[in-house]
């Protein structure tokens, strides 16, 4: 049946279809005329049908209400159409309602045009309306076209009934439950369809980032939901209606009519994947973002003709919302805020719409450029677990930097304090020492009490992101940023996404739990206090700690965290230039120098050391390794600090030789002819060429050293006549002198630090003369060092019994005792110098720490010559120290010849190595002989050290 003409009423205009009311009604909009104005809709009925009505929050649909309206949605929506107004209908709550004609480009590629109301008739999805005045034809062309074309439509609903089509199929409608308001429990909808494609129809666009969807999630059940596309805000539409109470903003209804021109009514695939409720997060400023209430659902829109969001964005049409890359990130679609990213840099380089008044990108990316903001360098320092000190490769200055978009848990919060410290150590482990690559994504500028600071991006060279590292473990928090906000970091959207999946998994931060900063007892705080800890760390031999800090080149802080104990430490046998500890000082040449040098290879890196004794401060006096390599020849080797005219280690002897030789450093105008012959005047450091005869008869009052830390020693005392009669006499009258009350000394006297004073010794309550190393004007006592006594002596030795109790211990026996005890000394007795002399043996070094016959060697020492009187040569004489070999009185063939020392004795039992170094090889070749045939006897009998070869060869 051919279709028959349209009647010819109005003249016939072009339109398209923006959506379908129900199956007899349509909106139609004209032509964009204006590009500040929107274009006009209509809202026009079929004629002379009438199809079934949807339903509202109010009401229920109809029987095949959805049906009928989708067919006509398929058919024109979004489609040019032809269309012609018909006749009007006076409304009571709107203008008259216009009926007409509507025709619709056909399916196939003929370009004929189609009769919408024909084709609804023919599917059965409409019926034609009873209108007996329409049905009757008249005198004129018109109503008989009417007529006419009424009667086709009739004979088309005929054929639908005979067929059994639409509504007038012998099924029954489908019991179809349509909600059309949002679920009344969100979370367990979201819980129940999250992350599943959903079908839906756009029903409504709000604004370019919002629309109201209806979901298909089975044909017996639909939802209306509000939905948020994810990851975009667009503006507030209205701002081209006219009215002024409606208050739009920029851009807000080209972005909605950009999304309906787009979306109103095409059938899409919606994945939902939030509530807009994000946990509230720190901002830039420091504050917190309140929770929203939960009026719709985020999530994507899925289009075949492309990504809606990621359109918007490249127009301009709407910004990117940051905190949305945390869920975008575990979505079915992971690489969409990838997406929007280029989108919005593509908008920005042409500056569309939102970011019209943005500066010309091409002038800030030579900016950029120029200034060089990514770089490699050297991580040098870790402050927190958001801040670094850096050195840029080829240069030499430090710069501090914090990870960008980031902020650690406050070191002062009492909760969170431990983590803190994790986030720190992490950063510590993974970064210090490490080349990394950095961006500098942006200058923070001073504000209030904090400084000017670049913000970065750091990654390790294999690509990860350190910041994105700490996140995901739940150590940092992630920073919100105002919208437009470009001062972040250059992977805000990994970011966001590792904070995300840590807030999932309840990590650190986001756990709810407690983390309390552990208690760090610090050993060092006092001589007294790390007096109980000085044992304890000898026992454990080498431990493992971190330098916290470096205050000169040779002193250190060092935390052992597996102790939770911090302590200082003094390397031994050293000497490093002394440097400034504030502005007003002035450091040794070449101190500030040894520090850095200190610090750039040690400041938290993980070390051993070792500890054997204590200073007067409380630090404590030992070796630090790095990578297994003694420190203190490092620092030797680079000039940066002497040895200590004491030590023995060979190899710090070797690294000062080398670094002489190469004039580095402090040794710079080192000139080997003018050291000697200034070695020479003060007898000192030089080779002795002739023997000395000054024999002694002496008391070895204390043996100690040998380990790790300190080298061997002992001290003597020299004795006359059998005795010591000066000393003898000088203590009888210092015991008269303080007998007398009135030498009972000053009231209220307090001694100062190197004073030399009258010490009652408490183990006898007897005066001695002492050295105040320490005062402690608050507890009213004093560290005081006796200087004419070691340890005690046997009653045996051959002089007078008053003096057993002036053989005290190591370093003139070093007590605390209160004021009261204390009393100037009388300057008669400041004249006699200091009895107790440190000595050391010539030609040869006792075996130490370093084998294990170390303490064999010195037990045997002790065994021939502690307490003993004895015979001493003093071959060399030092400011401080004498240079001795020793013989045994009781022993004829010791007496006989000065190579039947115990000095020999002691290699031939193979207790010691010969002292290639020593200065008085050339003034005593006899010796020299003596103690080559006494090592070579050592290494025939298997004696000592020689028991399973020859191990001292190579030292």
């Amino acid at each position: 049946m051919a279709a028959p003409a349209a009647p010819e009423q109005q003249q016939s205009l072009a339109a398209i279809t923006k959506s379908v009311l129900s199956g007899d009604t349509l909106i139609l909009r004209g032509p964009v005329v204006q590009a500040n104005a929107l274009p006009r809709e209509k809202v026009l009925h079929l004629a002379d049908l009438n199809a079934p009505r949807l339903g509202s929050r109010e009401r229920d649909d109809e029987p095949w209400a959805f049906e009928s309206r989708d067919f006509l949605r398929s058919l024109v929506v979004g489609k040019e159409v032809s269309f012609s107004v018909s006749y009007t209908v006076p409304s009571t709550t709107s203008g008259p309602l216009e009926f007409g004609i509507v025709y619709a480009p056909a399916a196939d590629a003929s370009g004929a045009e189609i009769d919408v109301a024909a084709e609804l008739v023919r599917a059965g999805w409409a019926k034609v309306r009873d209108s007996n005045k329409r049905d009757q034809a008249g005198n004129d062309d018109e109503s008989n076209a009417v007529a006419s074309r009424r009667a086709y439509l009739r004979d088309l609903e005929q054929e639908a009934q005979r067929d059994g089509r639409g509504l007038w199929s012998s099924d029954r409608a489908p019991a179809r439950r349509v909600n059309y308001t949002m679920p009344e429990d969100p979370n367990a909808f979201l819980a129940e369809y999250k992350g599943q494609q959903l079908g839906a129809i756009v029903e409504g666009v709000t604004n370019g980032s919002q629309i109201r969807a209806r979901l298909l999630i089975s044909p017996e059940h639909h939802q209306f939901v509000n939905l948020g596309i994810a990851g975009i805000r667009a503006p507030r539409s209205g701002n081209l209606s006219g009215r002024e109470d409606v208050q739009g903003e920029e851009f807000g209804d080209e972005a909605r009519f950009f999304v309906e021109s787009r979306l109103l009514q095409r059938l899409i695939s919606v994945i939902l994947l939030s509530l807009p409720t994000p946990t509230a997060g720190p901002t830039a400023n420091g504050n917190s973002t309140p929770p929203q209430q939960v009026s719709l659902f985020l999530g994507t829109v899925q289009h075949p003709a492309g990504n809606i969001a990621a359109l918007l964005v490249q127009q301009g049409l709407a910004r990117i919302v940051d905190w949305h890359a945390g869920f975008l990130a575990s979505s079915p679609t992971p690489s969409m805020m990838s997406e929007l990213r280029r989108a919005e840099a593509d908008a920005k380089s042409h500056r569309r719409a939102l970011y019209k008044d943005l500066p010309d990108p091409r002038l800030a990316a030579q900016k950029a450029a120029a200034s060089g903001r990514s770089f490699d360098a050297l991580v040098t320092r870790v402050w927190g677990a958001d801040m670094l000190s850096i050195v840029k490769n080829g240069e030499q200055s430090e710069r501090r930097i914090q990870l960008a978009s980031v902020r650690q848990p406050r070191p002062s919060d009492p909760k969170l304090a431990g983590l803190q410290l994790e986030g720190k150590e992490l950063l510590r482990k993974r970064l210090i020492g490490k080349t990394v690559q950095v961006v500098l994504d942006f200058t923070r500028p001073a504000e209030g009490d904090y400084e000017e600071r670049d913000c970065a991006t750091v990654r390790l060279p294999n690509g990860t992101n350190v910041a994105e590292y700490l996140v995901e473990r739940g150590l940092l928090g992630v920073l919100r940023h105002r919208q437009g906000d470009d001062n972040r970091s250059s992977d805000y959207d990994r970011l966001m996404a590792a904070e995300a999946r840590a807030m999932e998994e309840k990590k650190g931060i986001h756990s709810g739990k407690d983390f309390p900063a552990p208690r760090i007892v610090d050993a060092s705080e006092s001589a007294h206090k790390a007096a109980p800890f000085l044992s304890q760390f000898k026992r454990q031999g080498r431990i493992q700690g971190v330098v916290d800090y470096a205050a000169s080149g040779s002193r250190f802080k060092i935390l052992i965290p597996k102790q939770d104990t911090k302590l200082t430490l003094v390397l031994s046998q050293i000497r490093a230039p002394r440097t400034a500890r504030n502005p007003a000082e002035k450091s040794d040449p070449y101190g500030q120098e040894a520090a850095t040098f200190s610090a750039r290879r040690l400041l938290q890196r993980d070390v051993e050391f070792s500890v054997d004794n204590t200073d007067k401060s409380g630090g404590f006096i030992g070796r630090l390794f790095l990578n297994g390599e003694d420190f203190a020849t490092s620092l030797v080797a680079e000039g940066l600090a002497s040895v200590d005219d004491r030590a023995t280690a060979s190899s710090l002897w070797s690294a000062q030789e080398a670094a002489q030789q190469a004039r580095k450093n402090l040794w710079s105008n080192y000139d080997a002819e003018a050291e000697a012959a200034a070695s020479a005047s003060n007898g000192a450091a030089t080779p002795v060429t002739q023997a000395r005869k000054e024999y002694v008869d002496v008391v070895v009052s204390e043996v100690r050293g040998g380990t790790e830390t300190v080298p061997f020693s002992f001290a003597v005392q020299i004795l006359q006549n059998g005795g010591i009669p000066d000393l003898e006499q000088l203590m009888s009258q210092l015991t008269l002198f303080h007998d007398k009350a009135e030498n009972a000394g000053p009231a209220g006297y307090v001694p100062r630090s190197g004073e030399l004073v009258s010490a009652k010794f408490s183990a006898d309550d007897a005066w001695y003369r002492a050295r105040v190393k320490r005062a402690h004007p608050g507890k009213k006592e004093a560290e005081v060092q006796y200087i004419d006594c070691e340890s005690p002596l046997s009653e045996s030795l051959p002089f007078s019994s008053s003096l057993i109790s002036l053989f005290l211990r190591a370093d003139g026996n070093t007590e605390v005792l209160p004021f009261s005890r204390i009393r100037p000394l009388a300057k008669e007795f400041q004249t006699l110098e200091g009895q107790a002399k440190d000595a050391t043996l010539s030609f040869v070094s006792l075996l130490d720490w370093r084998t294990e016959y170390g303490e064999d060697a010195r037990a045997r020492f002790s065994e021939l010559c502690e307490g003993q009187q004895l015979v001493a040569n003093i071959d060399q004489r030092d400011k401080n120290l004498l240079h001795l070999s020793l013989f045994d009185p009781n022993d004829p063939a010791s007496l006989s010849a000065h190579e039947n020392s115990i000095n020999v004795q002691l290699v031939r039992e193979g207790l010691a190595r010969i002292d290639k170094r020593s200065r008085l090889r050339d003034a005593y070749p006899n010796v020299v002989k003596a103690l080559d045939a006494a090592q070579e006897e050592a290494r025939r009998s298997r004696a000592g050290a020689y028991e399973l070869g020859d191990i001292l060869e190579d030292d």
